[in-house]
């Protein structure tokens, strides 16, 4: 599930939480909450594809 928040210096960001609410991600920070919620639409659409890298 994505969160959309409103942090103390106003600005917004998205939270990705699991199904037990832990917090997965947490975003950068956003002027805008039409910005944050793009930002939650292109990770949406995104994500099928991404490619996990590491050892």
């Amino acid at each position: 599930m994505f969160e959309i928040k409103k942090s103390v210096n106003n600005q917004y960001y998205f939270v990705l939480k699991a199904t037990n609410g832990q917090i997965l991600v947490t975003s950068e920070t956003y002027t805008s909450l039409q910005s944050a919620q793009h930002a939650v639409t292109v990770v949406r659409s995104l994500a099928p594809a991404a490619r996990v890298v590491g050892p």
